[in-house]
C-alpha cells in the first residue's frame, strides 16, 4: 500500500514539528538551569562577636566571594560579604546595594563577578566599590591584618536598615 504525496508530506511535517518542539524544550531547560545556578542564594557563614568580628582570609582565593551573616542585638540577620579580586585586593560590603536594598535580594556570585539578584547587574569584583549604573554595593570599613579581616560590629549595625 503506497502513501499518497499528501500523506507523506503530512508525516514529514509532523516529524519536523516534533523535532522543533524537542529542540525548544532542550533550550528552555538549559536556560532554566543556568538561571537557577545564578539565582541560588549563597550560603552564609554565621559569625558572632561583641565588638568586632575577625575573619580568616587565607582561603579566600582571587576571584572569589564569601558570604557572612551577623545577628545584631535586635535579632536581625545582617548579611555581608568579603571578596578578593583577581589582583588579590580584598573588599567588604553589605549584601545589599544603595538602590535595590529595599527588595532584600542581595547578591550572587559567578566566575569572579558579583551579580545583583534584583536588577541583574553584573560586574567584576575589582569594580565592587563603583558598582554598575545605580546598583552600587554598600561598602564596609574593615582592617586587613595579615590573613585576617577585622570588622567592627558597630559598622554592621549601622547598616541594619538595609535588612
Amino acid at each position: 500500500m503506497a502513501l499518497s504525496f499528501n500523506e507523506m508530506s503530512r508525516s514529514k511535517s509532523k516529524r519536523n514539528g516534533i523535532r522543533t518542539l524537542a529542540v525548544i524544550g532542550v533550550l528552555i531547560s538549559t536556560g532554566v538551569l543556568i538561571l537557577m545556578s545564578v539565582a541560588q542564594s549563597p550560603r552564609f557563614i554565621h559569625l558572632a562577636g561583641e565588638h568586632g568580628i575577625v575573619i580568616q582570609t587565607d582561603d579566600l582565593k582571587p576571584g572569589s566571594v564569601k558570604f557572612y551573616s551577623y545577628r545584631d542585638r535586635a535579632g536581625e540577620q545582617l548579611r555581608f560579604l568579603l571578596a578578593r579580586d583577581s589582583d588579590g585586593d580584598l573588599y567588604a560590603a553589605m549584601d545589599a546595594c544603595h538602590r535595590c536594598y529595599s527588595y532584600h535580594e542581595g547578591y550572587a556570585t559567578s566566575d569572579g563577578y558579583l551579580i545583583c539578584k534584583l536588577c541583574g547587574n553584573r560586574y567584576k569584583l575589582a569594580m565592587i566599590s563603583k558598582g554598575l549604573a545605580s546598583c552600587v554595593p554598600v561598602m564596609l570599613r574593615f582592617k586587613a591584618e595579615g590573613q585576617t579581616a577585622k570588622i567592627d560590629t558597630a559598622e554592621l549595625e549601622h547598616n541594619h536598615y538595609l535588612f
